[in-house]
């Protein structure tokens, strides 16, 4: 159920998905190198998909796998982190989540 993102009208991409988490990456949020921690950005996209999850099963919810998980640039102090997630499928005791 894989949604392909579609140019926007002025260059950006189309997210799917609702916004659930909007943070701004500061500067003990940062690695040995100034950049932001890939760990601290995952954190915040695993909080995005418990958010989006709970709001589907309507009970507590826990992260049993990443399936897959890819950086494209590094994070700089000051940027504004947000994750976009939405339910892809919903099984009887599970839900997944794509952030």
């Amino acid at each position: 159920m894989e949604k392909k993102l579609e140019p926007a009208k002025e260059g950006k991409e189309v997210i799917p998905g609702k916004l659930a988490v909007k943070v701004i990456a500061m500067p003990a949020d940062t690695n040995a190198d100034g950049d932001i921690f890939g760990g601290w950005i995952l954190s915040n996209m695993d909080a995005a998909a418990a958010l989006i999850a709970r709001d589907r099963a309507k009970t507590r919810v826990a992260t049993v796998a990443i399936n897959n998980m890819t950086f494209h640039r590094p994070a700089s102090v000051g940027d504004c982190i947000e994750c976009w997630g939405e339910v892809v499928k919903v099984g009887t005791t599970s839900v997944t989540v794509r952030i």
